[in-house]
C-alpha cells in the first residue's frame, strides 16, 4: 500500500500500489500488513504518506532491501540488503513493523533469505518469503526445512510459477517435505496476488487437507482487477473449495494476528478494541477466477453490510445503522 507518484518505483511509492481505506473497509477489512514495500531506507516516508495518513490500521513487514520493492535493478542489489540495519529499524517502530520481508530476488544464492532471517533473529519478528524465479532454481525443501525458522511465512502457498516446484506433485498430493515443514511451524500462506493462486494447487490441496494457516490478498493496482479482487472474494474461494466458515474466519483474523504477534487484534473478546466486520454469507450461482484466468463455481459468497472502525461505522452497504429519514418531512 505504498502509494506514489513515482513512476519508477513500482510497489515502493509507485503507481502499482493502493491507498488503503479505498479499499479496507468496503471488504469487511480494518487492518492491513503491507508486505515489503518499504524498506529500512524509505519507511520514513511510508509511515509519514501511508501509516500517518489512514484511518485504516496499517501494519507492515520491512523490506531485506533498503530500497524496498521497487522493482528491478534495486531488489536484486545484495549491496543494499543490510540485516543490521533492517532489524535496527524494526526495532525502532514496533507499533508499525511486525515482521521482514524477502521477495523478487532471481539470483542463485540464498543471500536475501539468510539476511533476512538474521535480522528477523535481531529483531524477534517473523520472516515472510516470496519465493521463486531462480536461476538456476533453488531448492524449496531448502528453503523450508533449513532455512526457515518455525513462525515464519511462506507466501503464495497455492502458486504455480516459473523457477520454483510447486507445493503439490504431478499426481496433486502434497509433497511430504511440505508437510514436515507444517509440522515445525512453518505458516502457509494464501498470498493469492495477481499471479500465484491456481486450481490445480488449491483444489488438490485443500483436497487432501492442507488448508492454509492465513488467507490474505496480496493486493495491488493488478490484482484487485482480475482474478483476487478483494479480501472477501479470496475468503469466499476458500469457502468454497471446503473450508468451514469458522475455518476461513480464523484464518482471516486470528491467526494473522498470531502470527505478527500482535493479540490484541483478530478478535472481538471484552475490552479490545472495536473493530468489527458484519458479514453476509450469500448462496446463488458465483464464478470465481485464478491466476490463469480459469474460472470455478461456487455457491457461497461472502458480502461485507457493515464496518466498523475502533467504534465508528465506516461501511454500510444498506444504510442498517444509519438514521432513518422520514418521508412525511
Amino acid at each position: 500500500v505504498f502509494h506514489g507518484a513515482d513512476p519508477e518505483a513500482a510497489y515502493s511509492n509507485g503507481p502499482n500500489a493502493v491507498v488503503p481505506d479505498g479499499f479496507t473497509f468496503r471488504s469487511g477489512v480494518t487492518t492491513v500488513v503491507d508486505t515489503g514495500s518499504p524498506g529500512w531506507r524509505n519507511f520514513p516516508q511510508f509511515k509519514r504518506q501511508v501509516v500517518d495518513a489512514s484511518r485504516t490500521r496499517v501494519l507492515a513487514l520491512l523490506n531485506i532491501v533498503g530500497n524496498g520493492m521497487r522493482g528491478d535493478p534495486y531488489e536484486q542489489d545484495l549491496t543494499d540488503m543490510d540485516a543490521k540495519l533492517t532489524a535496527a529499524r524494526v526495532r525502532a517502530n514496533p507499533d508499525v513493523l511486525v515482521g521482514v520481508k524477502v521477495a523478487h530476488y532471481s539470483g542463485a544464492e540464498w543471500d536475501p533469505v539468510d539476511r533476512a532471517v538474521e535480522a528477523g533473529k535481531l529483531a524477534q519478528v517473523p520472516v515472510m518469503v516470496d519465493f521463486g524465479g531462480h536461476q538456476p532454481e533453488l531448492s524449496l525443501e531448502g528453503l523450508l526445512l533449513e532455512h526457515l525458522r518455525p513462525g515464519d511465512i511462506f507466501t503464495h502457498m497455492y502458486a504455480a510459477v516459473r523457477g520454483r516446484i510447486p507445493i503439490t506433485d504431478e499426481k496433486g498430493s502434497v509433497r511430504p517435505y511440505v508437510r514436515k515443514a507444517r509440522e515445525r511451524g512453518i505458516v502457509f500462506d494464501v498470498g493469492h496476488g495477481g499471479g500465484s493462486f491456481f486450481w490445480g494447487q488449491a483444489v488438490p490441496a485443500v483436497k487432501e487437507g492442507f488448508l492454509p494457516d492465513v488467507i490474505s490478498t496480496d493486493l495491488h493496482r493488478g490484482s484487485m482487477n482480475a482474478g483476487m479482487k478483494d479480501m472477501l472474494n479470496v475468503m469466499s474461494k476458500m469457502l468454497n473449495l471446503g473450508m468451514t466458515i469458522d475455518q476461513v474466519i480464523a484464518a482471516s483474523t486470528w491467526r494473522p494476528a498470531q502470527c505478527i504477534k500482535r493479540l490484541d487484534l483478530g478478535h472481538l473478546s471484552v475490552g479490545t478494541t472495536a473493530d468489527v466486520a458484519v458479514l453476509r454469507l450469500r448462496e446463488g450461482d458465483f464464478g470465481f477466477i485464478d491466476a490463469s484466468g480459469k474460472s470455478l463455481p461456487g455457491r457461497l459468497k461472502l458480502e461485507s453490510e457493515l464496518t466498523v472502525r475502533e467504534g465508528a461505522v465506516v461501511w454500510d452497504l444498506n444504510g442498517i445503522a444509519a438514521e432513518k429519514w422520514d418521508m412525511t418531512n
